[in-house]
C-alpha cells in the first residue's frame, strides 16, 4: 500500500520493520495534524490533508478512518500514518465518510471554520467536487464522539456549510 500511496502522492512515515506483532515507523517531530492546527499552525496545513484525501478518492481509495490525528506534520508537509483501513474502494459513502470524519475530528476547534474551509479548497483543488450534504451529516453524527469540547463543538455543528456542498 505504502508504494501505490507513493505513486499517486502520499507521503507516509519510512516504514522501519514488520513483524507479526510490531510494526515501526520513522518518529515524525511535529506531532499530529489536529495538536498543529489547535496549537495555532496555518489552517495550510489543512488544505494538504485535503489534497491528500482528494488524490485518494480520484485513485480509487478510501481512508476510513481519515481524522486529523492521523496525519503527521513535519515542517509545514504533512504526512498520512495509520494506514491499517485503506481500501480500495468507488463507494460514494466511503468517501463521504472520509471527508465526514476528518470533519468530526476538527469540530472542537475554536477556528474551525477556517481549518474546515482549508481542507474543502485542498480537496476541490485535486477532485473538482465539493463536499456531499452526506459529509456533513456525517460530520456532526461523529463530531459526537470525537469531541472534546462539547459547547464548541455544537456551536460549530450550526454553522452554515451550504457554500462547501452540493445541492
Amino acid at each position: 500500500m505504502r508504494k501505490n500511496l507513493e505513486k499517486i502522492g502520499v507521503s507516509t512515515p519510512e516504514l522501519i520493520s514488520i513483524s507479526e506483532v510490531d510494526l515501526v515507523e520513522e518518529y515524525i517531530e511535529g506531532g499530529d495534524l489536529y495538536m498543529a492546527l489547535a496549537s495555532g499552525q496555518p489552517a495550510g496545513l489543512a488544505f494538504t490533508a485535503g489534497c491528500i484525501t482528494g488524490k485518494m478518492h480520484r485513485a480509487g481509495y478510501a481512508f476510513v478512518d481519515n481524522k486529523a490525528q492521523n496525519y503527521l506534520v513535519r515542517g509545514d508537509s504533512v504526512i498520512r500514518t495509520d494506514l491499517g483501513f485503506i481500501q480500495k474502494s468507488s463507494s460514494h459513502y466511503a468517501r463521504y465518510m472520509d471527508i465526514g470524519s476528518f470533519l468530526a475530528s476538527i469540530m472542537d476547534l475554536g477556528r474551525y471554520r477556517e481549518v474546515e474551509r482549508a481542507f474543502h479548497d485542498g480537496y476541490m483543488s485535486e477532485t473538482g467536487r465539493k463536499f456531499s450534504y452526506l459529509s456533513i451529516i456525517l460530520r456532526n453524527l461523529l463530531s459526537l464522539g470525537f469531541s472534546s469540547d462539547t459547547k464548541i463543538t455544537l456551536t460549530n455543528m450550526v454553522l452554515d456549510s451550504t457554500m462547501l456542498i452540493d445541492a
